[in-house]
């Protein structure tokens, strides 16, 4: 599997990760965390992910907040089994952060000026939250969630107003997107294809930095 990145032209490139996915893809799902729990606790390997369109019981990584996750984001979840002590899991939080913080300012072809990673988790910019993400631990595994928000939904998203939305698509410029990102702003029939791009890339910038974590404990 590769992490897409935008080299100096605004292209997409390829980096190598090691962790092979395997990828159930959905319309519309209750929690995609419940569902890969459901294949973990059947035998499923590490790798194995499931994306939605849409979610109706998501969650965050606060389990009394919702997480609301209209058609537009990317939503999926993806089994770990990290090679780390577990007491250790929880670190890994803010490091795979900002692995997906990296890929986002890499679509929007901007710097960590604006996108950032606010502790533990989130990924934000100054109009708001980009990204949640949810770290579940159990016997020796992790179930990572994560909940991008791309598009504009058909209907706003309403919080709390601790955590207001923001959209990728709002950040950048026509110069500074890269092409396939572009492509699709202009075109909504190519939005569903480019979220699953999107998803391989995030996919294999948290593979690349989970492996960086596990050597820094050999």
């Amino acid at each position: 599997m590769c992490a897409i990145v935008r080299t100096d032209d605004g292209a997409l490139d390829d980096v190598r990760s090691s962790m092979n996915f395997d990828i159930i893809y959905k319309d519309v799902t209750g929690s995609t965390n419940d569902d890969v729990w459901d294949l973990a606790n059947h035998g499923a390997h590490p790798g194995v992910a499931v994306r939605a369109l849409r979610q109706e019981s998501g969650r965050g990584q606060w389990k009394t907040r919702p997480w609301v996750s209209p058609e537009g984001g990317l939503y999926f979840s993806v089994l770990l089994e990290p090679r780390i002590p577990e007491e250790e899991f929880p670190s890994m939080s803010p490091r795979l952060a900002e692995a997906v913080a990296r890929i986002v300012r890499s679509i929007a072809g901007v710097t960590e000026n604006e996108i950032w990673v606010k502790p533990a988790n989130d990924v934000m910019c100054e109009a708001g939250k980009l990204c949640g993400m949810s770290l579940d631990a159990k016997d020796g595994k992790v179930v990572l969630g994560v909940g991008l928000n791309v598009f504009h939904p058909k209907e706003p998203i309403v919080t709390d107003g601790r955590n207001v939305a923001a959209y990728v698509c709002d950040l950048g410029t026509e110069e500074s997107r890269s092409l396939p990102f572009a492509n699709a702003l202009s075109n909504p029939l190519l939005r569903v294809q480019y979220l699953d791009a999107v998803m391989q890339g995030l996919l294999g910038a948290i593979d690349l930095e989970l492996s960086a974590i596990e050597c820094e404990h050999i």
